[in-house]
C-alpha cells in the first residue's frame, strides 16, 4: 500500500511538474484528475497523519469531483483552476517544507486556503505563469512527499528531520520544471488542439 501510494504520488508529481500548462489545454479533465487526486491525498495525509486508506479515498473523490467540474463550471475553468492549484500548491509545500507541523497542523490547512483564494485571484491577469509556477513546484514537491513515503527513513527526503536539504532539492525540481514547460511552449503550441489558447506572450519569450 505505501509502495503504491507513494509511487503514485510520484507520478502524478511529475506529470503536473513537468507538463501541467500542457496539460490543461490538451487533456483539461485529465489535468483536473490529478489537482483533484493530489489534493485529495495530501488533505487526508493531513488529517490523519498517513497516507492511508482515508487519503486514497479522498484522493479518488478529489479527481473525480475537479474532472467532473471542469465540465460541469467551463466558464469558470480558470478560477476553478487558480483556487484548486491555490490549495494544493499550499498542501504540498507545507508538507515538503515542514510547515504543515505547525500548530497542530493548523497552520497548513490555512495557508493552504490563502494560497487559493491568492490563486483565484492571480489565474485571471497572469494565467500561463501562474500555472507554470503553481504546477512545477506542487508537481515538485508532491515528487518528493512520494519518495519519502517510499523511503521514510532517508534523512535527504524528509522534510521533517533532514533539514534544509529537502527544501533545497523541491526548489531544484521546482526550477527545473519551470524551466522545462517555458522551453517547450512553442512546441506545444503546434501540436496542441487547442494551441490558440496559449497567450501569445509565453510563445513570444520563448522564440
Amino acid at each position: 500500500m505505501s509502495l503504491s501510494i507513494g509511487l503514485l504520488t510520484i507520478l502524478t508529481g511529475l506529470a503536473i511538474m513537468g507538463f501541467g500548462l500542457f496539460m490543461f489545454y490538451a487533456w483539461l479533465p485529465v489535468f483536473y484528475a490529478l489537482v483533484g487526486f493530489d489534493v485529495g491525498i495530501l488533505l487526508g495525509r493531513a488529517l490523519t497523519g498517513d497516507a492511508g486508506t482515508t487519503a486514497i479515498v479522498l484522493g479518488i473523490a478529489g479527481a473525480f469531483i475537479l474532472g467532473v467540474t471542469s465540465y460541469v463550471l467551463e466558464p469558470y475553468r480558470r478560477v476553478l483552476l487558480g483556487v484548486s492549484g491555490g490549495i494544493l500548491f499550499g498542501l504540498s509545500v507545507s508538507s515538503a517544507f515542514g510547515l504543515d507541523v505547525w500548530l497542530g497542523g493548523f497552520f497548513g490547512r490555512i495557508f493552504a486556503l490563502v494560497c487559493g483564494a491568492i490563486g483565484s485571484l492571480l489565474m485571471p491577469r497572469f494565467f500561463d505563469i501562474f500555472v507554470i509556477a503553481a504546477s512545477a513546484v506542487s508537481g515538485a514537491a508532491m515528487v518528493l512527499i512520494g519518495a519519502n513515503h517510499i523511503l521514510p527513513g532517508v534523512r535527504l527526503i524528509d522534510p521533517a528531520a533532514g533539514g534544509a536539504l529537502p527544501s533545497l532539492i523541491t526548489i531544484i525540481l521546482a526550477a527545473a520544471g519551470m524551466g522545462w514547460q517555458r522551453h517547450n511552449i512553442a512546441k506545444w503550441v503546434q501540436v496542441l488542439p487547442t494551441g490558440h489558447g496559449v497567450s501569445e506572450s509565453s510563445v513570444e519569450d520563448r522564440k
